[in-house]
């Protein structure tokens, strides 16, 4: 899927998926117990033009190299697919998708990948040892917290290209928890990716 977890309401800070390059990490006082409470979001993968584009091109310059060969892309309300560059700042697309108009974009507009999602639910996960993800308890805002189930999943409900989503995850470390890093309580997010036509 073309969508990631964010520890910013900026989205410059995307969690890695599964190579713990970039953690969604924090420091606990296992002796005495802790809790600590975190807003996290959700978008799609994006970036910017690096440069403006007339309504011909098929080259296009990306601030940040993103995007999948193959992968749709959104600029304003132009689709275009990516047909080599994946994974580089420098595509070549095919322009005016789906019908749609090409189109003039400026330096700086926002490319989105060009998927909505239906069904998108999270799952606190632990995959090895003994099952800590009951340390986490998910809502959608900071006070659904207090009632929120130990380790259930939460409906994030559907979510178009450009919307981002946020939720709130609380992790409690109980009181006598030995002194240890713990790598393997993930989130899980699922959900149907939909092309935009």
């Amino acid at each position: 899927m073309a969508i990631h977890l964010y520890l910013d309401e900026a989205l410059t800070q995307q969690i890695s998926e599964g190579d713990f390059s970039s953690p969604e990490a924090e420091s606990y006082n296992g002796t005495d117990g802790d809790i600590k409470d975190r807003q996290l979001y959700v978008a799609n993968e994006q970036t910017g033009l690096a440069s403006a584009i007339d309504a011909a091109q098929t080259s296009i310059a990306l601030a940040e190299p993103r995007f999948a060969d193959g992968e749709l892309i959104i600029i304003d309300g132009e689709q275009m697919l990516v047909e080599s560059g994946g994974g580089t700042a420098n595509l070549t697309v095919q322009r005016g998708v789906a019908n749609t108009a090409p189109a003039a974009h400026d330096a700086g507009t926002t490319v989105y990948s060009g998927y909505d999602y239906t069904g998108l639910v999270l799952d606190p996960i632990d995959e090895t040892g003994t099952d800590e993800s009951v340390w986490y308890r998910l809502s959608l805002t900071q006070a659904g917290l207090d009632t929120a189930p130990q380790g259930a999943p939460l409906n994030l409900g559907d979510k178009a290209f450009q919307q981002t989503l946020s939720f709130w995850r609380r992790c409690t470390v109980l009181p006598g928890t030995p002194v240890q890093n713990k790598l393997d309580i993930k989130l899980r997010l699922t959900g149907t990716e939909n092309p935009i036509l």
